[in-house]
């Protein structure tokens, strides 16, 4: 018997307690934000919560964990169901839940409760994830598609500024490739009164900084891509030193994974042909990187059948790690609207709407029980 139906009386009660559970459980994950690689504390409570209120077997995974819903004689391949529960880190050095991963690790754990006592012909395997944002968490977790033998894998991500409870998904790209860069050239110092007997890299940076669009021009590859420049830094404020050290730090976004490789090394080249004509010094590194989240086609039709969603017109701009695991197992990746006056993601605003944990459960059990 279905744990969130949609008639009798008793089984509405039923269901309105376990949505407050999850409420609850929403709230006090609020309230301990921890940020990718701190999830100590987020991580007790998302199992304490499993442990104490459904018969799941929890398992450890990379630095996250899951629990593993089994069915003896089931003849339907094992499916798996993700959520992220990391916080985004601020600039003050604190942390806060505004991408919604309160949300999302909630209703995950709602989908299992709703499903205790269902019978579904497989194996369920409820994963939660640690360390999104930075892009580190999915490639520690991927050992669960081989351990269990997962033919499929869904996860889901909130979205403001859509209708609340509005599934949304398309097949091939949901959202793009992603990667932080840092362009580093290094001269030589001098008094600021004698700027010619040192090395500058200004005039590199930029020119490097003016060529960037071009180097972007989406005519230039096969669908979106986008460099934005998120700083840069030239010397200091030393008023009496030329400066002697410029860095570029740029985000690079592409709907392809093959097209960001390429822009990423038209760039690097570019850099590095400007520090020899200059005679500098070029390093360059990258952090927070992410491929491109590429829903297989069935499974993206699968959701939008069976949870009456509406298909994107294309990519997401940003980014998510869930595209490790669409490298190694079929499935897909939805949007659900969190509400079309939701303040946007990574937002001060922003909080995740309790009301989309509902429709976020409904969504996980429909591509379970269709």
């Amino acid at each position: 018997m279905s744990r969130f139906p949609k008639s009798g009386p008793g089984q509405r009660g039923e269901r309105q307690m376990e949505l407050e559970e999850i409420r609850a459980l929403r709230r006090a994950l609020h309230q301990c934000p921890e940020p990718s690689g701190e999830e100590a504390r987020t991580k007790a409570l998302l199992m304490d919560f499993l442990r104490t209120r459904t018969g799941l077997e929890l398992h450890p995974c990379g630095e996250g964990f899951y629990a593993a819903r089994r069915e003896p004689g089931g003849t339907r391949p094992p499916v798996a169901l993700r959520a992220d529960y990391d916080a985004l880190a601020l600039p003050d050095g604190g942390a806060a839940h505004l991408c919604g991963h309160d949300g999302h690790a909630a209703a995950l754990c709602g989908a299992a409760l709703s499903l205790e006592g269902e019978t579904l012909g497989r194996d369920v395997f409820f994963l939660f994830q640690p360390a999104e944002e930075t892009g580190a968490g999915a490639s520690g977790c991927l050992e669960l598609l081989d351990r269990e033998r997962v033919a499929e894998i869904y996860g889901a991500h909130n979205l403001p500024g859509y209708p609340l409870g509005q599934v949304l998904t398309r097949p091939g790209t949901f959202a793009c490739a992603s990667r932080g860069v840092t362009l580093a050239l290094e001269g030589r110092p001098a008094h600021a009164a004698y700027p010619e007997d040192g090395l500058s890299p200004a005039e590199a940076v930029g020119r490097l900084l003016c060529a960037l669009p071009e180097l972007a021009r989406a005519d230039r590859y096969g669908g979106l891509t986008l460099c934005t420049v998120v700083g840069a830094e030239l010397g200091g404020r030393a008023f009496g030193t030329a400066a002697a050290r410029g860095e570029v730090w740029l985000t690079l976004r592409a709907e392809a994974d093959g097209d960001l490789e390429r822009l990423h090394g038209d760039i690097l080249g570019l850099a590095g042909s400007l520090a020899g004509e200059y005679g500098l010094g070029f390093h360059h590194g990258e952090q927070d990187a992410f491929p491109a989240t590429v829903n297989d086609p069935a499974c993206a039709r699968l959701v939008l059948e069976r949870c009456g969603g509406g298909l994107l017109p294309g990519p997401m701009r940003w980014s998510e790690d869930f595209g490790h695991y669409l490298r190694r197992c079929p499935g897909a990746f939805f949007g659900i609207g969190a509400g079309e006056e939701c303040p946007a993601l990574h937002t001060r605003d922003y909080q995740y709407p309790d009301e989309l944990l509902g429709p976020t459960v409904e969504a996980f059990r429909q591509i379970l029980l269709g």
